[in-house]
């Protein structure tokens, strides 16, 4: 079974095509529903829990996740050494490059706001926004997707446009990834962030 340890071929994946999903913080996506997203779609499902393709991002720097923390702490108790190991808190975050200079990228990631006659004026302290992120990625070599679920991340633009005379101009942002209640808790009993959907999970059946 593929939810078991083993040899499973189509767990293997390069991440060729990508793109990132954003929508209403804790919105979890259901096993119909996730058969929908394909990295093309511009918006999936309805309502209050429809997902928006947030478009063309970066080929030269993919989604960055990065761990701060989670040092282990081996504790010894006076009858017997390496008795325990603990684990400080970590925080996770997500970086990601839009490589899209329209108004709708400046408002989303800048919370810019439309100008009188033309263009969009943001300020340069940040303003997080609580959204749901599904980054998606697929390997067109076999057809295969998988996705990361963040239901409840801050983002925020992580830098002024990236200029460049040989590659897209690049728009920074950055997201906190925060526990979600929207999540069951692991087997540990604890609050998770985040959910991984296999590409058999994609091919199962409703």
């Amino acid at each position: 079974m593929a939810d078991e340890i083993g040899i499973h071929d189509d767990g293997v994946l390069t991440a060729v095509r990508g793109t990132i999903f954003m929508a209403k913080a804790d919105t979890i996506i259901t096993s119909a529903l996730l058969k929908q997203f394909t990295v093309d779609e511009a918006t999936v499902g309805v309502g209050e829990a429809v997902w928006t393709n947030l478009g063309h991002m970066s080929n030269d720097n993919l989604p960055e996740f990065a761990l701060d923390g989670g040092d282990a702490t081996t504790l010894s108790t006076w009858l017997k050494a390496s008795f325990r190991t603990q684990y400080d808190q970590t925080t996770g975050t997500v970086t990601f490059n839009s490589v899209q200079g329209d108004k709708g990228t400046f408002k989303t990631l800048y919370n810019a706001v439309d100008m009188t006659d033309a263009g969009v004026a943001f300020s340069l302290e940040k303003t997080p926004i609580n959204k749901a992120l599904f980054i998606l990625w697929s390997d067109t070599n076999t057809t295969g997707r998988a996705g990361l679920l963040l239901p409840n991340t801050d983002i925020a633009f992580s830098s002024l446009p990236t200029l460049s005379t040989d590659l897209f101009v690049e728009f920074s942002a950055q997201a906190n990834i925060k526990t979600s209640n929207a999540l069951p808790h692991d087997a540990a009993g604890k609050f998770t962030s985040a959910a991984y959907f296999s590409p058999a999970d994609f091919t199962a059946a409703v």
